[in-house]
């Protein structure tokens, strides 16, 4: 299923590879044809919480994101998902997980930058 949501292609592109790496997660480890419960329930909150982001165009990837939107049960479930989808997400699809790897790097950085700025003009 597809879910366009209102914000920008970065982010539904982010959303996209994020539910990717879960059903890699779930067929490997679960060792389902079909989804299970449990992930589908983690593909299910993981859009809300996307779609329904405050930040809106100006949110940073989920990894690098300062509004912790997930209870932290929830946010160490999809940090455990996504650090052992990530290596082989590469081998699957090494395209989505290089754009994926790259908007973490840039929101990092642009992050980084932004905190150097506003301090500097603090002083």
């Amino acid at each position: 299923m597809i879910v366009q949501n209102q914000h920008s292609v970065r982010s539904q592109r982010e959303l996209d590879t994020v539910k990717a790496m879960i059903r890699l997660y779930c067929k490997t480890l679960h060792r389902g044809a079909i989804m299970c419960p449990e992930c589908e329930g983690l593909i299910a909150y993981v859009e809300n919480r996307m779609t329904s982001c405050r930040l809106g165009n100006e949110k940073p990837t989920c990894q690098c994101c300062t509004a912790s939107c997930y209870p932290p049960a929830k946010r160490l479930h999809l940090t455990h998902v996504l650090r052992w989808s990530l290596p082989r997400f590469f081998w699957r699809h090494p395209m989505k997980a290089f754009h994926f790897k790259m908007d973490s790097l840039r929101a990092e950085h642009r992050h980084t930058n932004q905190a150097t700025t506003g301090a500097s003009h603090k002083g």
